[in-house]
């Protein structure tokens, strides 16, 4: 990621062109999300596109909120370049009344303080609606090296609150039910990109009971 002023900003030809392991990130997440392409969907923290861009490539229309204008300038480029700028909305906040169908979100929930906006995110929900998120667990070993080395813990420290038992505290006390945290990948996934079985192996491993505690990311899924 390139670094400006202590914000992070996702490259283009990574959003429009993902990994192996971001394609297994974003199927996963896709499985949870309703297949309906008139319901209402939020892309909360959304930077540069790396979800909002996949979900105006399947059609969907998006309401894409992030603080930071360099990020939402960015997105409308990527949208723009895509032909599908149209079904884009971008805010620096969400719009005061307003429901959604679904709230999602990635790598966002450890940069706010999820006991404020798990229950913003409520408010802003239709009943029944869903927030999809997909996160770090700092409870995996692989990210305290991965920020030590790559990234800056000044940044990144909110990663603490990102566990499994903190995160369904967090979402029963904001009156969410129907909460699920699904493990993705047990270990790094980016050193098996190139072999699919150890690939799905991983994959595996990581949504397993008690192994699920220690998985590299979660797929976290509740509705109001």
């Amino acid at each position: 990621m390139k670094k400006n002023n202590n914000l992070e900003y996702y490259p283009e030809e990574k959003i429009l062109n993902p990994s192996q392991h971001a394609k297994d990130e974003i199927e996963l997440i896709f499985r949870y999300l309703t297949k309906d392409k008139k319901k209402k969907i939020v892309d909360f923290g959304s930077g540069g596109g790396r979800l909002t861009i996949p979900l105006l490539q399947n059609g969907y229309e998006v309401l894409a909120i992030d603080i930071d204008k360099k990020s939402r300038e960015q997105l409308l480029k990527t949208a723009i370049k895509i032909g599908k700028n149209k079904n884009l909305q971008i805010s620096k906040k969400f719009p005061k009344d307003k429901k959604y169908d679904h709230i999602l979100g990635t790598d966002i929930l450890h940069h706010i303080n999820i006991d404020k906006y798990f229950k913003l995110f409520n408010n802003h929900l239709k009943k029944d609606g869903k927030i999809i998120f997909s996160e770090p667990n700092i409870l995996n070993i692989g990210w305290a090296f991965f920020i030590s080395l790559f990234l800056d813990w000044n940044i990144e420290k909110g990663i603490v609150q990102i566990n499994y038992f903190n995160l369904v505290k967090e979402l029963k006390l904001a009156g969410f039910k129907n909460i699920k945290i699904i493990g993705l990948f047990l270990f790094p996934p980016m050193i098996f990109n190139w072999f699919s079985l150890l690939r799905r192996i991983n994959m595996f491993l990581g949504n397993l009971p008690i192994l699920k505690l220690f998985a590299f990311r979660y797929i976290i899924t509740a509705n109001k």
